[in-house]
């Protein structure tokens, strides 16, 4: 009785009142969760530039939030329960506030989502698709009355390794989203989704597909959406060449690697064999600024990094594009705060609040012994 009663008594005086070890232990744990579950979302949204345009006329500008490789955890590889369910409700809670935040910021006319949407979306059971769709909906709440557009990724309809593509997977997929394939308008821009697949590419089938999508193609901005990154693939030039060709493009969105790079070109779309000058660059913090019209040789790509921190990716976010009826294109990333540093100051802060507890019970227990 005696150590339990000293181990009430106050041992610090802050603030105007006494703390025990007990409430002392409870302030931290309520202020950690404060700041790891709500202050440290919005301060990162904080940090986030401005859009470069003031007049958001959607006739001639159009703001873009592009979502990657969100990847919502299954049910088969995840532990059983009840981690899984814990892990499956954390990753849902990050992107749900994530997704919030730059909605609120950027106020978007369309919302990409550039492929591999769920983990385990082609070797799901009816039953788990069927929650993962929904869970899905419910992340991405926020976008439903805007225009949305659905690329898939190997994730979602198989392709890669031994997880090959099947006939019935992507039906589901088209069942639950959209076609994969096709020309999505939406005010001055064309959307093309050609599902290019650079493992398995049929350049005859998707020469086709272009000529077959070519008289949709009306808008003065035309973009390509695709899952698998597109020009940094592609060694000899004709094999991609005549395929863009017929579409004419100024952009490409692409994800799967799950990092943030723009690749500009200047003489990709030049009508030859051999200009293919292709660039890498990382992104600055801010947003990058370019003419895509002013050259019709110029073609540029803009790979988005994955939006969730089970990816492993030291940084994650969501891409955003203002694209203006002249041309100017402006480019940037939002990036969210890093998850897995807060889960590991949760076991920190954790396992210090145990020492600390320990060790003013130990010295109670033989202050105890000592009176004794």
């Amino acid at each position: 009785m005696m150590a339990t009663g000293a181990m009430n008594r106050p041992f610090l005086f802050l603030c105007g009142r006494a703390w025990t070890p007990k409430s002392f232990s409870i302030a931290i744990v309520i202020i950690t969760v404060i700041v790891n579950e709500y202050l440290i979302y919005i301060i990162q949204s904080q940090r986030w530039p401005n859009i470069p345009v003031t007049d958001r006329d959607p006739d001639n500008v159009q703001v873009l939030l592009l979502v990657s490789d969100p990847q919502l955890q299954g049910y088969k590889d995840e532990p059983g329960f009840p981690f899984g369910a814990i892990t499956r409700w954390d990753s849902d809670r990050f992107l749900s506030q994530t997704f919030w935040l730059a909605m609120s910021h950027t106020k978007p006319d369309a919302v990409i989502y550039l492929g591999d949407l769920m983990d385990e979306g082609s070797k799901a059971s009816k039953e788990d698709y069927k929650y993962c769709y929904y869970r899905f909906h419910q992340i991405f709440a926020l976008a439903q009355k805007l225009k949305n557009i659905y690329i898939p990724g190997d994730n979602d309809v198989g392709g890669e390794g031994r997880d090959f593509r099947t006939e019935e997977k992507v039906k589901r997929f088209e069942l639950h989203f959209e076609e994969l394939k096709g020309v999505s308008n939406h005010k001055f821009i064309d959307y093309v989704k050609l599902d290019i697949r650079t493992q398995a590419l049929i350049y005859a089938e998707k020469r086709e597909l272009a000529q077959h999508l070519h008289p949709r193609i009306m808008s003065p901005i035309r973009i390509v959406l695709n899952h698998e990154t597109v020009l940094p693939q592609f060694q000899i030039k004709e094999s991609i060449y005549t395929i863009l060709n017929l579409l004419g493009p100024q952009l490409i969105f692409s994800g799967h690697w799950h990092k943030s790079m723009v690749f500009p070109c200047a003489d990709c779309m030049r009508d030859d064999s051999t200009s293919w000058s292709l660039q890498r660059r990382f992104l600055p913090n801010g947003f990058i600024m370019e003419n895509i019209t002013q050259s019709k040789e110029f073609i540029m790509e803009v790979m988005v990094p994955t939006c969730s921190y089970r990816m492993g990716e030291p940084e994650m976010g969501y891409g955003v594009a203002v694209i203006q009826k002249n041309g100017l294109f402006h480019y940037g990333v939002l990036w969210s705060p890093s998850r897995y540093k807060v889960l590991y100051s949760y076991c920190l802060i954790g396992v210090s609040l145990v020492l600390f507890n320990l060790t003013v019970w130990m010295k109670v227990k033989r202050y105890g012994s000592q009176k004794r």
